[in-house]
This record gives structure tokens, sequence and C-alpha cells, in this order.
């Protein structure tokens, strides 16, 4: 799986990130979730590793597709 892009959210009690990956059979897909917010990196592969799916119509919107 590779990360394409990230989106994030932050408030003074954390960060969400949505990531955009390109899955080598799903083609790209979307994950949203909770993140440390001191190293993007890591936070973003956090969330294509554990973060829960999101709808591919809504991240295709936020990321411009």
């Amino acid at each position: 799986m590779e990360i394409l892009d990230t989106y994030w959210f932050t408030d003074t009690t954390g960060c969400i990130g949505i990531v955009k990956v390109l899955d080598k059979w799903d083609g790209i897909k979307y994950y949203i979730g909770r993140a440390g917010g001191y190293d993007s990196a890591y936070d973003a592969e956090q969330i294509a590793g554990w973060g829960s799916s999101f709808p591919t119509e809504a991240g295709d919107k936020i990321f411009g597709e």
C-alpha cells in the first residue's frame, strides 16, 4: 500500500487525518483516524494501516479528484 496524500484536521485536543492510498489490488482507497500530531509520516502510516475506511466519493471530493 502506497500513501499518496494526506489531509489533516487539528484542534486543541489532537489531529484527525484522512489518508489517500494506492492499494495494489483495490486501487485508490481512503482511511480516517486519530493521529498523535508529532510526526505526520508516522501518523499517516498508522492511519493507513489501522484507520477506518472512508467513503471513496467523499475522499475524492476532499482531495479534489
